[in-house]
């Protein structure tokens, strides 16, 4: 299980987010622990969504810095977030994804 150990950064924004109350009743935190390569389609096909069924709002990513050079789920990879309206139940979903650098440094986010 150490090696899908959740890092406590991500605990604590879970925390944030539940803090605020602005997940409705049929919002949900989803947590992708395998990396993903393309933000949005590939988290949309991870939570089973169809893009026309969801908004996503501007400026909501969310870059998580993980402590720790030696935690097994920072090795190599960079953890976001951002929310995605569901404008047909008024709830929202959390997403927290981790991509690798590698791949960020390929299209020139890093």
């Amino acid at each position: 299980m150490s090696k899908y150990k959740i890092p406590r950064e991500i605990l604590e924004h879970v925390e944030d987010i539940l803090d605020k109350k602005t997940l409705g009743k049929k919002g949900y935190v989803s947590i992708i622990l395998n990396p993903i390569k393309d933000d949005e389609v590939d988290v949309l096909d991870e939570l089973n969504l169809n893009c026309n069924e969801v908004e996503i709002p501007d400026n909501n990513f969310f870059y998580i810095v993980i402590k720790g050079k030696k935690h097994p789920m920072k090795k190599k990879k960079r953890w976001y977030s951002y929310d995605i309206i569901l404008p047909e139940n008024g709830g929202r979903i959390y997403v927290i994804y981790c991509m690798y650098e590698e791949h960020l440094r390929d299209i020139g986010v890093i």
